[in-house]
């Protein structure tokens, strides 16, 4: 588990007539067949980029022995969820969720995962928790919503299931991806978000498919295509309904991939380009991250372009005039027409706060690459860091590296990010035991976060970059978490005089 001392920077809020930046301060104030990690086992890669210095990370196997370990979430007391699958081949078998515990910190699981839910089919691809829910979903798999046990050692209890279902003839890229937020101003209510990619390649979707539920009442539907949808979640302690199906954007291939920003609220999401109309391996479009602000999520009118607007792979040619354009379209680098490629986005993380200054605003995006091949066989399955700021990117873990397949799992804490590679080998039809876990922990002490004020029309808005907000009458404490707040953050003038600051 991480260690948790706290690194804050603030100001004080004079609610009288003005705001005022007052100071930046100081830090520390505040069983299953599987194998553990090995300390001091063998990691396959070096981190690289500009401004990287390897040195500033210890980067350990953190759990080795696992059958294509993917989604991944945080516990309530620092341990691991993880699901996995007890079966030669992603698409078939059972799947589990397992706890994995670090007690010492050293960045190896200290014994063999316990089961504390089982029963799931097949691969599964995208796990979240949120208050006491569980919910987790792979390609094509119902969503099942579940609840945390007593404590994080429980088993599991499946509260109910939403369901998907498709018509006939098949369909290329259903629903994989999960996002989760409590919503704003409600105790027991959750934002659940999920994907329905296109049903061919480069076409227009034209059918639908349908929500269902067991034991989730609320929860139907008919869903469109292309789409990212988001349902309300009202936890009732015993059970679970759902209310309020929104589409939240259109236009897009297959959003496999995407999260809300830990400071602002934003849902960032990456998009998967066209595949090639004459060489598969060789794109018509760019893959995408794409970003809706924080006050638009669920407002009509965002529709990303997809199949008839995009920029072209390789010469970053913008194809059509419709929709939004991404935040960055992945070209290979340096040299687009000759450097190292990224293909396949699966899986994004908002950077730890806690990583070094240069690598903790940004996001980190893991490609698939080719489907089932890894290695030096595999040029398009980096890691990539991107600085949303700039819209300049690179391959903080480099592709086509012995022993690395699909590092398509990530996970953010405060300064680790987890990296799973779902299959060392690359192969997804005969990897037994072939995942592995990967712990990516900061070593440096970053500069603090930063944190302005601002004086608005209905009183003072703070701003800041880092970590969540807390407040205080005097700097001295005590502070109190304001852990809804999302940058920027307005609060009305009153006349009791308040501090903030932004910690981590």
């Amino acid at each position: 588990m991480d260690p948790s001392p706290n690194s804050f920077s603030g100001f004080f809020v004079s609610r009288r007539k003005r705001a005022t930046c007052y100071w930046a301060w100081w830090r520390g104030l505040v069983t299953v067949g599987f194998l553990p990690g090995l300390a001091g086992a063998a990691v396959p890669f070096t981190l690289q980029g500009p401004g990287v210095n390897p040195a500033d990370f210890r980067v350990t196997v953190f759990a080795a022995g696992l059958s294509y370990p993917l989604g991944m979430a945080r516990l309530p007391d620092g341990s691991m969820l993880v699901s996995v699958l007890q079966n030669a081949s992603f698409f078939g078998g059972t799947a589990s969720l397992v706890r994995l515990v670090d007690a010492n910190g050293d960045g190896v699981a200290d014994a063999a995962p316990v089961v504390l839910y089982t029963g799931l089919s097949k691969g599964q691809s995208s796990l979240k928790i949120a208050g006491n829910l569980v919910f987790v979903t792979g390609q094509n798999t119902p969503i099942k919503v579940l609840r945390l046990g007593a404590t994080p050692a429980s088993a599991l209890t499946l509260v109910g299931t939403i369901t998907l279902t498709y018509p006939s003839g098949g369909w290329l890229h259903p629903h994989s991806a999960l996002a989760v937020r409590k919503t704003t101003g409600s105790a027991n209510r959750y934002d659940l978000l999920f994907q329905l990619g296109s049903d061919t390649n480069f076409a227009v979707t034209t059918r639908t498919a349908t929500l269902g539920n067991i034991a989730i009442s609320g929860a139907t539907g008919t869903l469109a295509g292309e789409s990212i949808y988001l349902l309300n979640i009202t936890d009732l302690t015993t059970s679970v309904t759902a209310s309020g199906l929104t589409r939240v954007a259109s236009g897009l291939r297959n959003a496999a991939g995407m999260g809300f920003h830990p400071v602002t609220g934003d849902l960032y999401f990456q998009e998967n380009g066209i595949d090639g109309l004459v060489d598969v391996n060789e794109p018509h479009s760019a893959d995408e991250l794409n970003v809706i602000p924080r006050g638009s999520i669920g407002s009509a009118g965002w529709f990303f372009g997809f199949p008839a607007n995009f920029t072209a792979y390789r010469t970053g040619t913008r194809v059509g005039g419709a929709g939004v354009p991404p935040l960055i379209a992945f070209q290979p680098l340096p040299n687009p027409q000759t450097g190292a490629e990224s293909e396949g986005p699966n899986d994004i993380a908002h950077a730890p706060p806690g990583f070094p200054d240069g690598l903790n605003t940004g996001i980190f995006v893991g490609f698939h690459g080719k489907f089932g091949l890894g290695g030096v066989q595999n040029e398009e399955n980096p890691l990539v860091y991107v600085n949303p700021a700039t819209g300049s990117y690179f391959h903080f873990i480099a592709g086509k590296q012995a022993g690395i397949g699909h590092l398509d799992g990530l996970l953010s804490t405060r300064d680790s990010l987890f990296v799973a590679d779902l299959s060392t080998t690359g192969s997804l039809g005969n990897a037994l035991g072939g995942g592995v876990i990967y712990q990516i922990k900061s070593m440096v002490t970053p500069g603090s976060p930063s944190i302005a004020v601002n004086k608005v029309a209905a009183g003072v808005e703070v701003r800041w970059d880092r970590g969540g907000l807390q407040e205080a009458l005097d700097p001295a404490g005590p502070w109190v978490s304001l852990p809804e707040a999302l940058s920027p953050a307005a609060f009305p003038v009153d006349q009791v005089r308040k501090f903030y600051r932004a910690g981590y």
